[in-house]
């Protein structure tokens, strides 16, 4: 699965890079992982968001916050149209820009997290039509600022990043004043998760057992198999086959290897194990995605 990193946007320019760009069958991208915090508000549209693996409902004034180390995209973007805002930031960027000794701030659920909580921000926000053109308005401050590249725009930006994560947090505490009293995830959690599919990652191609991941992280399996799916929402395993299949899909599109040969070399014991796999994550078989990477480079 595809590692995507801020220096490949920001350029060592700005704290925050932002735009505002369609999806659909013309513009695709494949489930991916970054090392920065992507904040999305849904312009225009409806669809499904597939966040580390569970689906959410998408639709027009939606705003989605994706973690360093969580894995995302739009299973459903060939047939259907999205208009959306990306706002990108690097997770410790929130804390320099936030007043000293200002701990009211700590209790706002989309800053608290970027405070040394230890929890999560939330992840879906759904918004009115007044509450969207406000965090639309808010959104397309931050773009004209940054683009007008003038001195103090990244200052100014990153201080209208922070007003936003004010204004989505009192929103979510006006639809669920609870939230603040929700317990927070331990942030050792989160940590052992990355590391966890950084391991898979690293040793897809061969057999892995959870006996070998507890061993390897000082932890019960039972313990370890547990904190996971509380924290993706799926199982060590479905994640293994996950990025196994990621692997073979890169291979198939770039290399003239065979199936089998593939099959053998993302970690699968045999190709009939292989090809049920790839049908059931992917939505095709193998070789129909060959084809239609091919038909995809000639046309």
């Amino acid at each position: 699965m595809e590692r995507k990193k801020f220096s490949e946007y920001d350029r060592g320019e700005y704290d925050v890079w932002i735009q505002r760009a369609s999806h659909g069958k013309h513009n695709l991208f494949e489930e991916h992982l970054h090392d920065f915090v992507e904040l999305i508000y849904v312009v225009q549209g409806q669809g499904m968001h597939r966040i580390n693996g569970t689906n959410y409902a998408l639709n027009t004034g939606d705003v989605f916050l994706i973690m360093p180390g969580e894995s995302h995209h739009f299973p459903d973007a060939p047939n259907s149209h999205l208009e959306i805002v990306n706002c990108l930031f690097r997770q410790e960027t929130i804390p320099v820009y936030l007043p000293k000794g200002l701990n009211v701030l700590t209790d706002l659920p989309f800053i608290r997290p970027f405070c040394g909580s230890g929890e999560r921000p939330p992840r879906k926000l759904s918004l009115t039509s007044a509450e969207s053109t406000e965090v639309l308005g808010q959104l397309e401050a931050m773009l004209q600022e940054l683009k007008t590249g003038a001195p103090g725009a990244n200052v100014i930006a990153v201080q209208l990043l922070v007003h936003l994560l004010i204004r989505l947090s009192r929103i979510l505490l006006r639809q669920s004043p609870d939230i603040s009293r929700t317990k927070p995830v331990p942030i050792q959690h989160e940590i052992l998760v990355r590391k966890v599919i950084a391991y898979l990652e690293q040793h897809f191609h061969r057999k892995l057992s959870i006996e070998e991941l507890a061993r390897a992280f000082t932890i019960s399996g039972r313990h370890l198999c547990r904190v996971f799916r509380e924290q993706t929402n799926r199982s060590i395993h479905e994640t293994l086959m996950q990025i196994r299949v990621e692997r073979a899909k890169q291979m198939l599109a770039e290399t003239n290897r065979s199936v089998d040969s593939i099959a053998s070399f993302a970690g699968f014991s045999d190709s009939s194990h292989f090809n049920r796999t790839f049908v059931r994550l992917a939505g095709c078989t193998p070789s129909r995605y060959r084809k239609e990477c091919l038909w995809k480079t000639i046309y």
